[in-house]
């Protein structure tokens, strides 16, 4: 049993693009770093992300602004992005540190459309699930409906989320069926009762409450906390109240709140453990901080971030899974387009040669490759030495030759039960994000799974896959998938290697 941590941040960003923004005291990075504890994930979950037409082409083939930006920031500090998820103006993040990279699986996101009635998603939730050294872990980043008196409608958005939100894996398929949750975003809840007006405040008198740091007088008429008392609307999860200003509205730029709206805590942080043993691990959430950040003035919210340390032990369990509508099997290549999901990939690159398998009887399993450099000998927090009997295993691969098909072996353990859309990725050594390989292929595995023992497999990758020539080193990632509207886990890693491009053998004709 060990603990990991975990920081989330929400924002709601007012279609702001961060451009010279520093982010390091909104990430806490500096003073982590001095104590060398930087958390194991962070979690951005941003709202009113701009997302006008011509940003959402541009985001097709480019990371989001604040995904670049936030990349830039994390990188050198070993972490990758986990996953990335956006439903217009909703965008979140999780970056995890490349020390637990294969200890994340399962990885599925899903989101729900409240606006208009379900028809528009400036409103309603992007939710993402894992499972991190056998816990399930879900997260939910949400944009509620505004204003003082819609309250009904803020409690209707949130059954909606809570109804619709249906994930792959079984045992996990809702939000509240995971160990751990964590529910934050712009819930628009207002310092205001709709239903006893005599308790309401103007936005002057709210304004010298806070100067005069009388939070808990208006805790009292916050809707969210009504709303939880009542067993109304999130009275699942906890939340430490508030012991900072109210994080909306403010004039832009400044600290000073706009007095056409009655400020309130519209930016909130929730959670729930799930209560139960896992061999010998007693599964524990702890909220270590809860606060704001008000020199943080871009936009009419300040952002609100929590820390948490949560049990967890190594225990990965076989999840049956509820098959989606499968991909075709072919090949891609993606050269200007190599950071574009795999459900717009599909859509949008030519279809090729099915995927080429060849098997053989050669169950000599290879050592696997040490990806753990980064930690510390004596990091008490570091992952078990064993670290899963559910990796793939790739024989090295000495060079890449680009216009060539390349034969990649592999060594599947025993047991093994793949999805219905495994694939393999080309990556750059160096990835920051399961989203930038370079080309990938499908593998059928499904006259295989019932085989109990271990088995090598060849896949002929296209030749159309070229790979940039002395530009740096690149590495497979096997993923186990059950398609575009299903979970994925990354389960196995090859040694890197170069990519060249042989000269072509002489014609005859130019033969003296």
């Amino acid at each position: 049993m060990w603990n990991l941590s975990i920081y989330i941040v929400t924002w709601n960003v007012s279609t702001k693009y961060p451009d010279k923004l520093k982010l390091n005291d909104l990430l806490d990075i500096d003073s982590h770093f001095k104590e060398k504890c930087l958390p194991d994930i962070y979690v951005i979950g941003l709202q009113e992300v701009n997302a006008n037409p011509q940003n959402v082409l541009y985001n097709l083939f480019q990371a989001d602004p604040w995904v670049q930006k936030l990349k830039q920031l994390l990188k050198p500090l070993s972490y990758f992005v986990a996953q990335s998820e956006q439903m217009q103006g909703l965008l979140t993040v999780v970056f995890v540190k490349r020390k637990h990279l294969y200890h994340i699986r399962e990885i599925e996101s899903e989101y729900v459309r409240t606006g208009l009635g379900g028809m528009w998603g400036n409103k309603g939730a992007v939710a993402i699930r894992m499972n991190c050294y056998g816990c399930s872990i879900c997260l939910v980043n949400s944009h509620l409906a505004a204003h003082d008196e819609m309250i009904e409608e803020r409690i209707n958005d949130y059954q909606r989320i809570k109804e619709a939100i249906n994930f792959s894996v079984k045992f996990n398929k809702n939000i509240y069926d995971h160990d751990y949750v964590f529910w934050f975003g712009d819930l628009n809840f207002r310092l205001y009762d709709p239903y006893n007006q005599s308790r309401n405040h103007t936005p002057d008198e709210i304004r010298d409450l806070v100067k005069k740091d009388c939070l808990n007088e208006l805790i009292r008429i916050d809707q969210l906390s009504m709303a939880m008392c009542e067993g109304r609307a999130f009275s699942e999860l906890v939340e430490r109240l508030p012991q900072f200003p109210p994080t909306f509205k403010f004039v832009q730029d400044s600290n000073d709140y706009d007095m056409k709206r009655r400020p309130a805590w519209c930016d909130r942080i929730l959670y729930k453990g799930r209560t139960k043993i896992l061999k010998n691990c007693s599964l524990h959430l702890e909220q270590i901080s809860y606060k704001s950040h008000p020199n943080y003035n871009i936009s009419d919210h300040k952002p609100v971030s929590s820390e948490f340390k949560i049990n967890v032990k190594e225990l990965f369990r076989n999840h049956e899974y509820i098959l989606k509508p499968q991909r075709t099997l072919f090949s891609n290549y993606l050269s200007n387009a190599a950071n574009i999901p795999i459900m717009v990939a599909t859509a949008i690159t030519q279809s090729k040669q099915p995927v080429d398998l060849e098997t053989d009887d050669d169950d000599e399993f290879y050592d696997a490759p040490d990806h753990f450099s980064d930690i510390d000998d004596d990091d008490e927090q570091a992952p078990d030495d064993d670290i899963t009997d559910l990796i793939i295993k790739f024989k090295p691969l000495s060079v890449w030759n680009n216009s060539e098909q390349n034969e990649v072996e592999y060594i599947l353990p025993p047991n093994y039960v793949g999805g219905n859309a495994d694939w393999i990725g080309v990556y750059p050594e160096d990835f920051t994000g399961f989203d930038e390989y370079i080309g990938y292929e499908y593998t059928d595995t499904a006259d295989e799974k019932a085989q109990p023992t271990s088995r090598t497999i060849k896949l002929n990758f296209s030749d159309s896959i070229n790979l940039p020539v002395g530009d740096g080193k690149f590495v497979l990632l096997y993923f186990q998938s059950t398609g575009m509207r299903g979970y994925s886990s990354m389960v196995g890693m090859s040694e890197p290697f170069p990519a060249i491009k042989r000269c072509p053998s002489p014609r005859p004709d130019t033969i003296d």
